[in-house]
């Protein structure tokens, strides 16, 4: 994994009273961003490979980041199995709407993070990895990163004032969420192998959902390639890549990185949790 550093000041010298953390477990290391809540910015990037949870707090710590000193800290997992379910419901039956969507019971307790814009509980399985560091940091708030695209969405199709489809692309699963002047109508994944099982999912919704292929938004983040992005392109008039949520400012060396629609998760959490 490529070591990431962008700083604005040396870490040690910073106040966690001030910051918001978020951080994200990677495959073979973590990413975090550092958010200064009273400027409204983000001010830091670093992306560390690391071979456990305990080499996450040992490292932060070398850079001068003492993870237990932040009072507010949302982590974030990159979960495969998640689903939907209604804000306020009485009697939810967590386990029966897991084996509706998913035909088996949860292999480890179910967490729940709410998504106050989409009116939804998002139900998920949370990996060993984000358990153990959530458990180290009693204070952190756990997320799955389909919280942060669904506010995301949820925010573009305000902005577009129509139909908005965002498109989170990540080892061989592709999210696909679809909203409408601010109301969440899909947010659903798919396991994918190529650039056209990716086109497939997408022209189902747009088909399903008797989408105008001129008029809907679509934006895409996370692993993508330029292949991806042209053979949605022949079929859809509006696409692009992501932007960063324009509530937020973000220091100069991150707006410059190529692959910043990659940390998307990363930054957008601050959507559902400042």
């Amino acid at each position: 994994m490529q070591d990431i550093e962008i700083s604005q000041s040396p870490l040690k010298s910073i106040n966690p009273i001030d910051y918001t953390i978020s951080i994200r477990l990677l495959p073979g290391g973590f990413c975090f961003a550092l958010y200064h809540r009273q400027q409204q910015q983000f001010t830091t990037l670093y992306r560390k490979a690391a071979n456990s949870v305990a080499d996450v707090v040992t490292q932060c710590e070398a850079m001068g980041v003492r993870l237990a000193d932040f009072g507010q800290v949302n982590l974030l997992d990159d979960c495969k199995k998640w689903t939907l379910a209604p804000l306020h419901i009485e009697g939810l039956d967590i386990k029966a709407i897991w084996k509706l969507n998913f035909g088996s019971e949860p292999q480890t307790s179910l967490n729940k993070s709410a998504i106050a814009p989409a009116n939804a509980l998002c139900l998920f399985e949370p990996s060993g990895k984000a358990l153990q560091l959530k458990e180290m940091l009693p204070q952190a708030n756990l997320y799955p990163l389909q919280a942060a695209d669904i506010a995301y969405t949820i925010q573009g199709s305000l902005v577009a004032k129509g139909n908005f489809m965002g498109i989170d692309v990540r080892d061989k699963q592709v999210n696909i969420y679809l909203a409408n002047m601010g109301k969440l109508q899909l947010a659903n994944a798919y396991n994918v192998e190529t650039d056209t099982d990716i086109l497939y999912f997408v022209m189902n919704t747009v088909r399903i959902f008797q989408l105008s292929q001129t008029d809907t938004t679509l934006e895409l983040w996370g692993d993508l390639t330029p292949e991806t992005i042209n053979l949605i392109g022949q079929y859809m008039k509006r696409v692009s890549i992501a932007k960063p949520y324009n509530r937020f400012d973000y220091m100069s060396a991150i707006k410059k990185l190529d692959n910043i629609h990659e940390y998307y998760d990363l930054f957008n959490i601050a959507i559902c949790a400042l």
